[in-house]
């Protein structure tokens, strides 16, 4: 019994079978079959097999059915990363007013004082640059 055909003993038979069905697909349109083809090991396989369509051939139905779930697998990622999202934001203790009032209080004293150093510094080298050039 041939290990990669399950169920079918006599290797001729199915290729006989292989050729009848190819010869059934010559003559409909709508049909592709592979004509029958010596047996390989599925590491020969593997290595002929290629990742993606090339320029000249049709896309077969395995290549899009790849591509279809490869597409539906990066649609659930970014639903699932945007209910998570959704979920951490929900965990977050946000400010009262008093604290908002607070922290934004700081932050435009900070800004006030860091522009006034780089102002002052500014001031200094120029001054410096034209003492030194003149």
């Amino acid at each position: 019994m041939d290990a990669e055909a399950p169920g079918v003993d006599d290797a001729a038979e199915l290729e006989a079978a292989e050729a009848e069905l190819a010869d059934e697909a010559a003559t409909d349109e709508d049909k592709t079959v592979a004509a029958s083809v010596a047996r390989r090991g599925r590491a020969a396989r593997a290595a002929a097999r290629t990742d993606g369509p090339t320029g000249d051939k049709t896309r077969s139905r395995a290549d899009a059915e790849r591509a279809r779930v490869a597409e539906l697998r990066r649609k659930r990622s970014i639903t699932r990363f945007l209910r998570e999202v959704v979920a951490e934001l929900r965990k977050v203790i946000w400010p009262g007013r008093k604290e908002l009032i607070t922290y934004t209080t700081v932050v435009i004293v900070f800004v006030a004082v860091m522009v006034a150093l780089v102002a002052g510094l500014d001031i200094l080298f120029a001054q410096g640059v034209l003492a030194v050039f003149g």
